[in-house]
């Protein structure tokens, strides 16, 4: 009995997120239920008001589990019968989570391979606030401005998921209780707690196409010590995930795919759908000579490339001998077809990353005394993601002028390496244009030489102590917590790039006196070292070619460097304040530091080589990238307030219960200054099973390391011109923008050339960002009849504004901004067009943008049914089924003044999306059916559907199941299948890959076997 009486003391006093234990929650309960929906246990009714009053995210304060604001949650068993290996994308089966900011699945962005960054309402990975254990998680996003999200947000796939008790979300409140980032809400991970016992868990994974084989094993281990006082629990976990490009989909989202592009002539439509993929006929893989620096192919005619006797261009094939081109269909953009022997670019580019994780955690707790308690976590870890390809390095006019690095290739005809055939046809070809004939041009994508693959290894170090007890003072009880938490996380991105001046070297190909094929004399080598420093002459007509001599001395291995860390103190004091009819008021103080800071090293290869000037020049493609350091700290202080004020024992005619709650937090920013967040709101019920609950909360989010901090420096970009004819009638005033255009001096119909080649620009911070603010509320209602027992029902609308919100603007961005408002704009001064109205410079950074809104409908239903009140017997198991719905009413951005930018209807963000759950458990078994809903998109929810001939994606639905059965109490086994049916892609393909990651692998296998002692 004292243990009991013991424990029972910590639950009521330990407020700290991390100590709520989950013993009130049945294993069953649903993936993404409300925050207390009933478990049908049958517990005496004696017991039901201790188990009403747990620790919920969003407040320190013990709460009525029916809280003011929407909070959902998932648990260890939803992330086991699903097969989760990573939690991030775990979280995508709720509808209030948007794709990711980086995850496995997808184009992985610079510098954060394997990374994963929820993003909840899809409003931004930075402006969702990710804990552990109700602690903050150091970052581990690189704070370059080509880094996934210009914030600090937490690396999901760096948490085991078999250490997760369970994650709660809380739909926009947090910010006065937790601070910056919070804006759509805070996801909190609480982890398992007095594990006692040893535990391993292995699993296997492929797909029914026999590839991105995933394997992992788990290893947990607790110890219950001291009667009971201490707990020491270690987990290790290790998942080896073999990854695909989009080659390997070629037919959904590779090469040979439907795709959406300019429509042809004579079109009623601006786009219509292709078949057969689309190909680029400026350039090959193999290389395409041309008679002067322009273009071999434009329209499926040869413009300047080299032709035979009967006027076809000519390509070089894999061999290296000179073959004629042939044409796919021809599209209304003279620049690609769709299929032919163009260069098939959706191949070259990553679908799943290639990850390799080690995680080791260690967590304890020790009392001391029964009133002072000790906690404490150490992380480490390593996870090594690779982006598996890339657009590779071109050679083509599109981006530079010839000799340029990225322009065409200046070759001598006299190339050792040109067969005599394809030497004379080059040579006729320019003697026929009166042309020298002692060099050509090329055009080539160097996918053999460059494959834009990358690898970033990021290392884990965290450390979080903290004390905490209680003491009474009267009637009243208080308790006190200090936690001190520091995180450390290193990312270093490997790849091998090709360095222009070897390049040039190495092409300039020639024969020595002894016949042999030789580098010409006279050449420099550059000053970043390459693989190897002896020249050796490079092959580059065909695919393959090349001498791995040639290819180490023209590539190099470049590397970057992050180094994000965080220092956390909290303290707080808290308990109850004056007796009101419903009980004890509750109140909390608090005060807390934290400092972070962020140092993003590109490594002397991507900086570039500094000049007497001070500016840079690139030794590769891209262009110098600049080191961005930065840190800032803050002083807050914050407090909490819960009064109940009448509870059902009241008896208060149309009120069984009702509670009000606030809480604020000043934060005093060493960059930005003070500001100050607040909340408030309440919960009320007129008669038991009812009820209704409402909250405001004007939250905010400070300015990031690298919008503040980072340098201008120049960048390329390509861009939807809105004053193409393809995007003339696009926006939500095409009138508007047209008159604009016109005003401009552009006449239709016009192609700019920046919406296929880049241009270069410049990038950079801004020291004078202001905070984010968002005024947010949600008001819903939460039913429990009790004529069904069981069931809970409950529907929240969320509406979220954001004021003086961060973004980068991109080049696109800058001139709709400009041209769909008006051309005295401020943004139509941050880009520059030439004479003919092309575009040739532009200044992107980070700005105030307007404002951002998000309004919603957010519903789940939860029902729990033995199956011996239908008049089985109580052998016959549980049926228990869950639904969560979200429906997006408006979801849109405004840059400026300008028109709103519609974000919902998109296919990343659909406005309705819903997940169906049936569990049935029976002893030693269980099964689990899931249905994924997402309602037809738009290709473009900005344009009109008169611009598209198939602007409507259509709705799409995907079915999961798991069957688990228990070989004995220490053995499980469970079967797992993905995409049950083999669903592909809705019609008409054009969808977002993250999004639809599972209609693109197609049906995946998996096993899993437990032993637990």
């Amino acid at each position: 009995m004292r243990e009991l009486g013991h424990e029972a003391r910590r639950m009521h006093t330990r407020l700290l997120i991390g100590a709520a234990f989950c013993s009130l929650m049945p294993a069953s309960m649903a993936m993404a239920q409300t925050a207390g929906a009933p478990s049908d246990q049958g517990a005496p009714d004696q017991n039901q008001a201790e188990a009403d009053t747990i620790v919920v995210t969003g407040s320190r304060i013990p709460t009525p589990r029916i809280t003011a604001q929407p909070v959902t949650r998932m648990t260890a068993d939803d992330i086991a019968k699903r097969g989760f290996t990573n939690l991030g994308i775990a979280l995508l089966d709720q509808p209030a989570f948007g794709v990711p900011g980086n995850s496995p699945f997808g184009s992985q962005s610079n510098y954060s391979a394997g990374q994963t960054f929820a993003n909840l309402y899809d409003l931004g990975s930075q402006r969702t606030l990710t804990l552990v254990n109700g602690n903050r998680f150091v970052s581990a996003a690189s704070s370059s401005v080509l880094g996934a999200v210009a914030g600090s947000p937490v690396d999901l796939s760096q948490i085991a998921p078999a250490l997760v008790d369970r994650i709660e979300t809380v739909s926009v409140g947090g910010a006065p209780i937790y601070g910056s980032d919070a804006i759509a809400g805070t996801v909190n991970v609480i982890l398992k707690k007095n594990y006692q016992g040893f535990s391993v868990n292995a699993s296997q994974g492929i797909s029914g196409q026999g590839d991105a084989q995933d394997s992992n094993v788990s290893l947990l281990a607790g110890k219950n010590f001291a009667e009971g006082r201490g707990n020491i629990t270690l987990s290790v976990y290790y998942d080896r995930q073999h990854g695909l490009t989009n080659g390997n989909r070629s037919s959904l989202i590779g090469g040979t795919r439907p795709f959406t592009g300019t429509a042809t002539a004579g079109s009623s439509y601006a786009q219509q759908l292709y078949y057969g993929g689309l190909h680029y006929g400026l350039f090959t893989n193999t290389g395409m000579p041309m008679v002067a620096d322009s273009y071999p192919i434009l329209s499926g005619r040869a413009y300047a490339g080299i032709t035979n006797a009967a006027g076809q261009a000519l390509t070089f094939n894999n061999a290296g001998q000179l073959t004629p081109f042939v044409n796919g269909q021809l599209t209304g953009n003279a620049a690609y077809q769709a299929g032919g022997s163009g260069f098939a670019i959706s191949d070259y580019d990553n679908f799943l990353a290639d990850t390799e994780r080690l995680q080791g955690t260690l967590l304890g707790h020790y009392d001391f005394t029964d009133h002072i308690h000790f906690s404490g976590e150490f992380w480490l870890g390593r996870n090594n993601g690779t982006n598996l390809a890339k657009q590779p390095y071109y050679n083509t006019r599109q981006f530079a002028a010839a000799g340029q690095p990225t322009g065409n290739l200046i070759l001598s005809t006299s190339n050792p390496y040109l067969s005599a055939a394809d030497r004379q046809t080059i040579i006729s070809n320019l003697a026929a244009y009166g042309l020298p004939t002692d060099h050509f041009y090329l055009s080539r994508a160097n996918t053999d030489l460059s494959t834009g693959a990358f690898r970033t290894r990021s290392d884990l170090m965290r450390v979080v102590g903290g004390l905490n007890g209680d003491f009474a003072a009267g009637e009243r009880q208080f308790a006190w917590d200090l936690t001190v938490n520091y995180g450390r996380s290193t990312s270093s991105t490997a790849s091998r790039e090709l360095v222009t001046q070897n390049f040039n070297n190495a092409l300039n190909a020639v024969t020595n006196s002894s016949g042999q094929i030789t580098c010409a004399s006279g050449y420099t080598n550059s000053a970043y070292p390459t693989i190897s420093s002896t020249c050796a002459p490079l092959d580059i007509f065909g695919y393959g070619n090349a001498s791995q001599a040639a290819i180490d001395y023209v590539t190099a291995n470049a590397f970057t460097h992050q180094l994000n860390t965080q220092t956390d103190v909290v303290a707080d004091v808290k308990g109850d304040l004056i007796k009101l009819p419903g009980g004890y008021a509750k109140g909390v103080a608090g005060y807390e530091y934290r400092r972070e800071s962020a140092n993003f090293d590109p490594g002397a290869f991507f900086a570039g080589a500094l000049q007497a000037n001070g500016t840079r020049v690139a030794y590769g493609a891209s262009s110098p990238i600049a080191a961005v350091v930065g840190s800032f700290h803050t002083n807050e202080f914050f407090g909490e307030l819960n009064a109940p004020i009448v509870a059902p024992d009241n008896n208060v005619p149309l009120i069984a219960q009702l509670d009000l709650n606030a809480s604020v937090r000043y934060v005093k920013h060493s960059l930005t200054g003070g500001f100050t967040s607040y909340t408030g709101g309440g919960s009320y019920a007129p008669v038991k099973g009812l009820t209704f609950r409402g909250n405001f909360t004007r939250s905010f989010r400070a300015p990031s390391v690298t919008e503040l901090f980072t340098p201008i420096s120049t960048v390329t970009s390509l861009a939807n011109d809105p004053c193409d004819k393809s995007y003339i009638g696009a926006g939500n005033n095409p009138a508007a923008r047209a008159a604009n255009c016109a005003a401009a001096g552009i006449a239709q119909p016009f192609t700019s050339s920046v919406v296929g080649a880049s241009v270069r620009g410049t990038a950079g911070g801004n020291p004078g960002l202001q905070n984010e603010i968002a005024n947010s509320w949600t008001m819903g209602a939460v039913l429990q009849p009790a004529q069904l027992r069981g069931l809970e029902i409950s529907a929240d609308y969320v509406n979220i504004d954001i004021r003086n919100e961060i973004s980068a603007l991109s080049l696109t961005d800058l001139m709709s901004a400009c041209y769909d408002s008006s051309l005295s704009s401020p943004y139509c001064r941050a880009f520059t067009r030439n004479s003919a109205g092309q575009v040739t410079s532009f200044a992107s950074g980070y700005y105030n943008i307007g404002q951002e809104v998000f309004r919603a409908l957010q519903g789940n239903l939860a029902y729990t049914l033995p199956l011996e009140r239908l008049g089985l017997t109580s052998s016959a198991g549980v049926l228990d089924l869950h639904v969560n719905y979200l429906h997006t009413f408006r979801h849109y951005y405004r840059i400026g003044s300008g028109d709103l930018q519609q974000v919902a209807g998109q296919s990343k963000d659909p406005a309705n999306t819903f997940t169906a759950t049936a569990n049935y458990s029976r002893k030693a078994f269980n099964w689990m059916v899931q249905g994924i809903y997402y309602g037809s998109t738009k290709v473009n929810p900005n344009s009109p559907d008169s611009a598209y001939q198939y602007p409507v994606i259509h709705s799409y639905v995907t079915f999961n199941t798991s069957v688990g059965v228990d070989v004995n109490q220490n053995v499980n086994l469970r079967f797992m299948v993905n995409n049950v049916f083999d669903r592909g892609l809705p019609f008409p393909y054009t969808v977002n890959v993250q999004r639809y990651y599972s209609a693109i692998m197609g049906r995946y296998f998996r096993v899993s076997a437990g032993i637990k002692f």
